[in-house]
C-alpha cells in the first residue's frame, strides 16, 4: 500500500487526476463535435425535402397553388414522427405533412427571407423540432410562400447519447490503462532509488562498504557523490582514531617515566605519585574511550559480529584463566550482530567475561539474542555473585567489593558508559546458576 507522503503516491495521484482531468475535456469535446456533426447530417436530410418542396411548388392558371409532388421521406406520412413539412402563404396553411394531423407550423419570431433559416421550435406535441424555414416568391401577383421542413431534435439526441455512451465506456477503459500504465511506470522508474536505499541500509548495517556503482546514467552521479562521502567519512575517522592513538601514547609514556621516577623518592611522595599518575592514566583511558565510541556509533557501516567476538574471548579467557578449569558454555551466535564497533563490544564484552572468570567456581555462560533491532547479550557465572545492596556500589568506577581479586575496579563502570553512548544499558542481577548475572543491552544490526 502506497504511503501518502511518498513520492510514488504522489506522481500516480497528480498523473491520475491530470489524465481524468484531459479525458474528460477530450471527451466533452468529441461529444460536442458529434453533436455538430449529427445535427449537419440531419439539417442536409431537411434542406434535400425543402428543396424537393421547392421544385414542386407553383401556381397554376387560375392562380391557386399547386404541389406536383410531396417528399419522399415515408416519415413525412406518420402522425407526429416529428418530420413535418408545411407551405403557407400570408399566414394561411396551404399544404402540409400527413404526420401534422391537424396541426399547423409556428414561425413564432422568425422572418423568413430568400434564405434559409435554420432554427429549434416546439412542434404539436411540444417536442424539440429542428426547423428549415425559407421564403418561395414564384409569382409577382400573389404573396411569397414560406416553405417550412423539420426533423425531430430526439433523433439528434438519441445518436448523441449513444456515442456518449461509447465514448464513455471506452475512455475509462483507457483511463484504467493509462493509470495501470503510469503506476508501472512509476515502479519501474523509481526502482533505482529504492536500490539505492536499499544499499545504504545495507552499508549502515556493515554489510557492504560502499553502494553499488552499477546504477543507471541518471542517477550515477548521486551514486558517485554518496561513495566520495563515505570515502570521506572513512578517512575522517581513521584520521581521528590515529590521532586519539598518538595523544594516548603521547600522555602515557611520560607517565610512566614519572612513576618509574617516583620509585626513587621518599615512600610518602611515591605513594602519592604512583596514585596520582594511576588516575590519571585510568582517566586517559576511561576519556579517550568515550572520545572513541561517541564518534563511531552512528558511523556507517559499523556492525559486528558476536559470534566472532565472543569465541576469540573464550579462546582469549582460556589461556588466561587456564588454572581455573572453567567450562565456558555459549550457544551459537550465527544471527547476533552489533551495530557498532567491534572494539567497542571487544572491550564490553571482555569486561563482563573477566569479571565472570574471576569469581566463577566452574562455569561461565554466555547468551545471545536479537529481536526487533535490539540485542540482548548475558554472561552468567556460578561464583558467589553480589548482594542486592551492593550492585550500586560495584557499578562505580575504582571500586572493588573484594581488594584480594586482581583489578583496578574499572570494568563494569566502562562497560556502561560504552553501552549508554550506543543507546544501550547494562543491568547486574542474579544468574540461576547461583552468581552473578550482567545482561547488556545494545542495538542490533
Amino acid at each position: 500500500m502506497l504511503k501518502h507522503n511518498s513520492l510514488s503516491f504522489r506522481l500516480i495521484v497528480f498523473s491520475g487526476a491530470w489524465i481524468l482531468v484531459t479525458l474528460v475535456i477530450i471527451g466533452a469535446l468529441l461529444i460536442y463535435f458529434y453533436y455538430d456533426h449529427a445535427s449537419a447530417h440531419y439539417d442536409e436530410h431537411v434542406s434535400m425535402h425543402l428543396e424537393e418542396l421547392i421544385e414542386a411548388s407553383h401556381f397554376d392558371e387560375n392562380g391557386i397553388y399547386r404541389l406536383d409532388f410531396t417528399p419522399s421521406d415515408p416519415r413525412y406520412h406518420n402522425l407526429y414522427s416529428g418530420w413535418y413539412w408545411e407551405v403557407q402563404q400570408s399566414g394561411i396553411m396551404l399544404k402540409r405533412s400527413d404526420s401534422l394531423g391537424d396541426n399547423s407550423l409556428s414561425l413564432g419570431p422568425i422572418r423568413p427571407t430568400g434564405t434559409t433559416t435554420v432554427y429549434e421550435t416546439l412542434g404539436p406535441q411540444q417536442e424539440k423540432l429542428r426547423t428549415h424555414v425559407t421564403e418561395l416568391d414564384l409569382d409577382t401577383d400573389q404573396a411569397p410562400l414560406v416553405l417550412l421542413a423539420t426533423a425531430p431534435m430526439t433523433g439528434v439526441k438519441d445518436d448523441v447519447a449513444n456515442y456518449s455512451n461509447h465514448i464513455v465506456g471506452s475512455f475509462m477503459v483507457l483511463g484504467i490503462g493509462l493509470l495501470l500504465a503510469v503506476v508501472l511506470q512509476v515502479k519501474v522508474a523509481l526502482q533505482p532509488l529504492k536500490a539505492i536505499g536499499a544499499g545504504i541500509s545495507d552499508v549502515r548495517e556493515g554489510k557492504a562498504s560502499k553502494l553499488p556503482s552499477e546504477q543507471l546514467e541518471d542517477v550515477k552521479p548521486l551514486v558517485d557523490e554518496l561513495n566520495n562521502l563515505l570515502d570521506h567519512n572513512a578517512v575522517l575517522l581513521k584520521r581521528a582514531r590515529n590521532q586519539l592513538g598518538d595523544l594516548a601514547h603521547a600522555v602515557k609514556n611520560p607517565l610512566t617515566v614519572i612513576k618509574n621516577e617516583a620509585r626513587n623518592l621518599d615512600p610518602e611522595l611515591q605513594e602519592l605519585l604512583i596514585q596520582q599518575t594511576g588516575d590519571i592514566s585510568r582517566n586517559v583511558d576511561h576519556y579517550l574511550a568515550r572520545a572513541r565510541t561517541f564518534g563511531t556509533e552512528k558511523v556507517l557501516g559499523s556492525r559486528s559480529s558476536i559470534k566472532a567476538v565472543v569465541e576469540d574471548l573464550v579462546y582469549a579467557m582460556q589461556r588466561l584463566y587456564q588454572d581455573s578449569d572453567l567450562i565456558y558454555d555459549f550457544s551459537p551466535l550465527n544471527d547476533c550482530w552489533f551495530r557498532g564497533e567491534g572494539q567497542d563490544l571487544e572491550e564490553m564484552v571482555g569486561n563482563l567475561m573477566d569479571n565472570a572468570c574471576k569469581w566463577a567456581n566452574g562455569r561461565v555462560k554466555i547468551r545471545g539474542n536479537c529481536l526487533n533491532d535490539q540485542l540482548t547479550l548475558t554472561v552468567e557465572d556460578d561464583g558467589p555473585g553480589i548482594p542486592d545492596g551492593k550492585i550500586d556500589e560495584v557499578m562505580r568506577r575504582g571500586h572493588r567489593l573484594d581488594e584480594t581479586k586482581p583489578g583496578h575496579g574499572q570494568g563494569l563502570g566502562i562497560v556502561k558508559d560504552i553501552a549508554e553512548l550506543y543507546g544501550g544499558t547494562l543491568t547486574l542481577g542474579s544468574s540461576e546458576l547461583g552468581g552473578l548475572k550482567a545482561e547488556l543491552v545494545l542495538p542490533a544490526a
